[in-house]
């Protein structure tokens, strides 16, 4: 009875856990990567422009619901799959630093 309740225990814990894919354009420079749970969060430099990686994610997840500049750094949002997906650029030297939030 032991062995069983242990595997139902782990069966429904691995159940839970869920990758959440977000993509990077390509030549990022993912520097933290956190996409097994939720809040899921990447970090990434890129030497793309702003506007290359708002139309990146416009392609993937369609217009953003809202955006906002506010201390050098554009915060986007997107839905996707009924979660806030958020998009943060800012400039870094002569890359962008992109952070993405998911929860």
């Amino acid at each position: 009875m032991v062995s069983l309740t242990f595997f139902l225990s782990t069966s429904i814990y691995a159940q839970e856990k869920q990758d959440y894919q977000i993509p990077t354009p390509e030549g990022a420079s993912i520097f933290a990567e956190f996409t097994d749970e939720l809040p899921a969060v990447i970090n990434y430099f890129t030497k793309q422009s702003e506007q290359q990686i708002i139309d990146f994610y416009q392609s993937k997840y369609g217009q953003a619901i809202s955006s906002e500049m506010k201390k050098g750094r554009l915060t986007l949002h997107f839905n996707y799959v009924d979660k806030d997906l958020r998009v943060i650029i800012s400039v870094q030297g002569n890359s962008q630093q992109v952070d993405i939030l998911l929860q």
